[in-house]
């Protein structure tokens, strides 16, 4: 029991020391504008770079696994209103530790071919996932005329889309933790 006492004194603060701090300042905070993006498109040969995307208009910038349930449904929610959609162009990044086939066949897949306004490709370098610090898929940045508007860093309703592309999205309240 003596020993029990001394591991709980001891050892368990040191291990939170040794724990990683995590920085509250992601790249992203800290830059006005689009990131550094720099993607593969489904062709295999085509770069999409932060100088294809329109200062002038409504970005969604998607990051997505193909083989996230949560991405599959939000990739079927959105080509089903693509109609109230059309105004937003919507980037999808994929995942850079997975093929290029499995984005192509997600792209196919959801007939994404068929719309003007979805880019879809694989980023080689990782960046995007450190600049956001993304912790889960599908995480989404949405820039308005250039500048980020909001982030949805647990997945994303088609509503909320939906009243972007209206001009009718109200950002949430943060809501401080008074019970500390």
């Amino acid at each position: 029991m003596k020993y029990c006492f001394f591991i709980l004194i001891f050892f368990i603060p040191t291990m939170a020391f040794l724990q990683p701090s995590k920085d509250t300042t992601a790249p992203y905070f800290k830059t006005t504008g689009y990131p550094d993006i720099k993607l593969l498109l489904t062709d295999s040969a085509t770069i999409y770079t932060k100088a294809n995307l329109p200062k002038n208009k409504t970005v969604v910038i998607l990051f997505f696994s193909p083989d996230c349930e949560h991405c599959q449904h939000t990739a079927k929610e959105i080509t089903k209103k693509m109609d109230s959609l059309s105004s937003l162009l919507m980037v999808w990044n994929g995942p850079s530790y997975l093929p290029l086939a499995d984005d192509k066949k997600f792209y196919n897949h959801y007939h994404f071919n068929k719309y003007k306004n979805i880019i879809l490709g694989k980023e080689m370098s990782y960046y995007l996932p450190l600049f956001y610090r993304i912790e889960i898929t599908p995480y989404t940045a949405v820039y308005k005329n250039g500048k980020l508007f909001t982030e949805f860093r647990n997945g994303l309703e088609v509503s909320d889309l939906i009243a972007i592309a209206n001009n009718t999205y109200t950002i949430p309240a943060v809501v401080e933790d008074t019970q500390k």
